[in-house]
């Protein structure tokens, strides 16, 4: 009897060290998440919810417009939550409180519909064209007036996004948002 108990004993501490071995392995390399601080991207994502970020997500993919990224900035050594707006090579104006891309500096371009974005307005004094580089992307967050983001911080390079929102847990409304 003796035997089988100690048996089982260590069977239990075996998967109890798997298990935390896995998870750390899988925290560590795979899924990372955190509570958000800060209302720059309301109201797709409010200060105090948890985030979970796929850190794999652009290991064979690229980051597309839309994406609600974790990336730290070149001006910023610490981690940020944006939404991607440009995409590497593209050209394009922020006028008149809205994103115009344009294939040439001469095309009258396309306005960029936002349609997360309760009030899409750019507060912008004046016109500001950008282009990006091959590796380099602009992100803004979704709270415009307040947050500070690739107008303030700066380009986003490719090796500087650390991984893609997949998934939101509102503590306060007990309720869970894929996206």
């Amino acid at each position: 009897m003796k035997l089988m108990e100690l048996s089982l004993k260590s069977k239990i501490i075996a998967v109890v060290i798997v298990a935390f071995i896995g998870a750390v392995i899988l925290r560590t390399l795979v899924v990372e998440g955190f509570i958000v601080r800060g209302d720059s991207m309301h109201p797709a994502i409010e200060s105090g919810d948890y985030v979970f970020v796929n850190k794999l997500a652009y290991l064979f993919n690229e980051p597309k417009r839309g994406d609600v990224v974790v990336a730290v900035p070149r001006e910023l050594p610490k981690k940020i939550l944006k939404r991607i707006i440009g995409l590497p090579g593209e050209r394009f104006q922020i006028a008149g409180g809205v994103i115009v891309l344009r294939d040439e500096r001469t095309d009258s371009g396309q306005i960029l519909m936002e349609t997360y974005l309760d009030n899409p307005s750019i507060l912008t004094e004046g016109t500001t064209t950008i282009v990006l580089d091959p590796e380099e992307y602009y992100a803004l967050g979704d709270n415009r007036e307040i947050s500070i983001d690739s107008r303030e911080l700066g380009l986003i390079d490719k090796w500087d996004i650390k991984g893609k929102v997949f998934g939101v847990f509102s503590l306060s409304r007990f309720s869970y948002k894929s996206f």
